[in-house]
Formats: structure tokens, C-alpha cells, sequence
């Protein structure tokens, strides 16, 4: 089984730097255009998904509508970004001014972040915590009853995605939960699953896959 990740396409408050968590914002215009052009590249490639899961929010369930429009996705509210508490709707140059901000940690130092989150906001230990439930519960079985060559899409957010990353490397280090840094919109990880004596590991790619116009790319990185 191979596990196809993505990160929601564009926002308004993407390019206002301002930080979404929760809010249940709705992609802008090139939001929309890159998550059509994803789904229409992959559909000419031949890659069809059986099993498309999706957190609540609209940014993330209009994306995988667009990318996968002959399957109904399955909302799952474990896949629903990090809740930022006090800091959500600020913009990161507004909370980055405060040197004693816990949220200036958020990527510098996500242990030291994930201390000073508590009672704030969701910890990262919290957000690791519903990740892993949602591959032991949920990812796991179907790998462990669908055919090998079956695809499934997954379709998140920025931190959601890291910590799915995170485990499927099997890594519980928050020193490393940034990694290559935050995934593009619309980018895609491909992680494939092997089932040996019933146990399920994950090999992940460690490309960040672009399948919408290069162009736009470029024009959308001028406006973040």
C-alpha cells in the first residue's frame, strides 16, 4: 500500500503569515488552482486512490475534492491541524516580536515550544499523541487487508503532517519534528507500506513531490 501525503493548498492567512490552527479558513483562488492541477497531473499518470482521508477543515477537504473528485474523503478529526490556543489568528511577525512569546520556539526549538504550549495552546505531545493513534487504528488495519499496489491519500496540515511523518519514520524526537522544514502546499510525501507477519513499516520518500505547474509554484512563493 502506498500512502500519499499532502499538505492543503493555499490560504489567504498562508500569505499573511498569519497562523491558522483551528480556523476553518478556505483556500484562495491559487489554493484551489494547484490542488486542481495536482489531481489532474496524477489522474495522467495513472495514479488512482481508493481510500482518501482528510482532516475537517475546508482548506483540506475542498483539497482533496479537487485532487480526488471521484472519491468521497473520509473526514477524520485526528488529522485536524494543531491547535494554537492564544497565538491563532496572530501573524508570525506580530508573535516573533515578543522574545519572551513562546510560539518564537514554534520551529527554532519544538521541545522547548511544547513545554512552554502547556495550557496555551495543543502540545506537540498531545498532537503525536492523536497522530499515532490515528496509523495504529485506522492505517495499519487497511494496510494490513488491501492489496499491495492500492493507493490512499492522506490530506493535512503543515504541523498534522510533520508529526505523520514523524512516526512513519519512527522517530519520537521533537528535536527533529521540523526536519527539511515545512511541507509546500499542495506538495506531496509518498510513503509506501510493507505488511511482513502481520507488523506494517513505512519507507518514506525523502522528495517533497510538486505535481501542479512549476509556474505557479514560483508565483505563489512571491506572494507568501
Amino acid at each position: 500500500m502506498n500512502i500519499y501525503l499532502v499538505r492543503h493548498g493555499t490560504t489567504a492567512w498562508n500569505k499573511a503569515h498569519r497562523i491558522q490552527g483551528r480556523s476553518d479558513i478556505p483556500l484562495d483562488e491559487p489554493g484551489v488552482l494547484m490542488a486542481r492541477q495536482s489531481g489532474e497531473e496524477l489522474q495522467r499518470r495513472n495514479i488512482f486512490f481508493d481510500t482518501v482521508f482528510t482532516s475537517p477543515l475546508q482548506r483540506a477537504l475542498k483539497t482533496a475534492q479537487l485532487l480526488v473528485p471521484y472519491r468521497e474523503p473520509v473526514t477524520d478529526p485526528r488529522l485536524i491541524e494543531l491547535s494554537f490556543g492564544i497565538f491563532e489568528g496572530r501573524t508570525t511577525f506580530d508573535l516573533m516580536e515578543d522574545p519572551d512569546c513562546p510560539f518564537t520556539n514554534f520551529k527554532k526549538d519544538p521541545e522547548k515550544y511544547n513545554r512552554e504550549a502547556e495550557g496555551l495552546a495543543e502540545t506537540l505531545d498531545d498532537l503525536m499523541e492523536r497522530t499515532s493513534d490515528f496509523l495504529t487504528k485506522t492505517i495499519a488495519p487497511l494496510a494490513r487487508k488491501i492489496p499491495s499496489d492500492h493507493n490512499i491519500m492522506i490530506c493535512g496540515h503543515g504541523a498534522m503532517n510533520r508529526a505523520l511523518l514523524m512516526h512513519f519514520r519512527g522517530d519520537n524526537d521533537l528535536t527533529d519534528f521540523w526536519g527539511k522544514g515545512l511541507q509546500d502546499n499542495c506538495g506531496i510525501y509518498i510513503i509506501s507500506c510493507e505488511v511482513k507477519d502481520g507488523n506494517v513499516s513505512y519507507t518514506t520518500q525523502d522528495i517533497c513531490n510538486i505535481f501542479y505547474d512549476p509556474s505557479l509554484r514560483d508565483q505563489i512563493e512571491r506572494l507568501l
